[in-house]
């Protein structure tokens, strides 16, 4: 029963785009709809729910959670490169956590107990999926503002060592 859920994100991405779209537009404590233009704005969202949509088709473990944020790793460097803050991404991505969570509790039809525990094994999915990606996006805006450190570099094959000159033993020069 679990993969009722897959379908209907699939299903739903126009809605919950729009819903998506209106929370954004609706929050003021971030500048993204002056900085980024609608296309730019929703760009990146079939490709979380498509992900998304994955997850909860299936029982992923954490680690599967994790590699699949990774992949979408994409979209916060884009946010990086258009000039948008970090806690603008977050914020972001707590809104579509929102959506997706009302999305799930509206549209994913309770009926049985058993429906409650998959409902609660989706949320949990989506939930972990959406920190992964804020975690993600830490990573790529810590790792873009970290000044150039210069470092060693590996010189391979090693230089050929020139010869060691004999020196004399010490007892004989006493």
């Amino acid at each position: 029963m679990t993969q009722q859920f897959a379908p209907l994100i699939k299903r739903c991405t126009g809605a919950i785009t729009n819903e998506w779209i209106d929370g954004i537009y609706a929050e003021r404590r971030t500048q993204l709809t002056s900085l980024l233009s609608y296309g730019q704005l929703v760009n990146h969202l079939p490709d979380i729910l498509d992900q998304l949509s994955s997850l909860l088709g299936a029982a992923p473990t954490d680690e599967q959670i994790a590699e699949a944020a990774r992949h979408l790793r994409v979209f916060p460097q884009v946010r990086f490169q258009q000039g948008v803050l970090l806690d603008e991404v977050a914020c972001e991505l707590m809104i579509l956590r929102q959506v997706i969570n009302a999305f799930l509790w509206r549209e994913g039809g309770i009926a049985h107990d058993e429906d409650v525990q998959n409902l609660h094994n989706a949320l949990a999915r989506a939930n972990r999926f959406i920190d992964e990606m804020i975690t993600q996006s830490v990573i790529v805006y810590a790792a873009s503002q970290r000044p150039p450190v210069s470092t060693r570099t590996s010189i391979w094959p090693p230089p050929r060592r020139a010869p060691v000159a004999k020196f004399p033993e010490r007892s004989k020069q006493q």
